[in-house]
């Protein structure tokens, strides 16, 4: 989730990081509340709709998490350099699968 507030370059709703992150929200709802506790995002008004909320990177969030979230894509774009389009389209079903299966188990979980 970071990596996909970095690369926005701007403050995001939920539904948007989603959408980008090809989850359901309330896996990134838990993501952000995870993330907000330990200091590294925080949620703010939207100035468009003083109703709702955008996620963006905290303040105190260390200054090198840019340079580890652009070394991360590095690596996984190098990673993916010789794949072809239907290894591509392949590993991103299978992750969308991978992602809402564990959503399913963390949702059934007792709190």
């Amino acid at each position: 989730m970071l990596i996909t507030l970095h690369t926005a370059g701007r403050p995001l709703r939920v539904g948007e990081i989603a959408t980008r992150m090809q989850v359901v929200g309330p896996h990134v709802t838990w993501q952000v509340d995870e993330l907000e506790r330990h200091g590294l995002v925080h949620r703010v008004a939207d100035p468009a709709d003083q109703r709702a909320r955008l996620v963006e990177p905290a303040p105190r969030t260390p200054a090198r998490s840019g340079a580890t979230c652009a070394r991360c894509l590095g690596r996984c774009s190098g990673a993916m350099a010789d794949c072809s389009e239907q290894d591509r389209a392949d590993l991103t079903r299978l992750l969308g699968r991978m992602v809402d299966d564990l959503t399913a188990q963390v949702d059934d979980e007792p709190s």
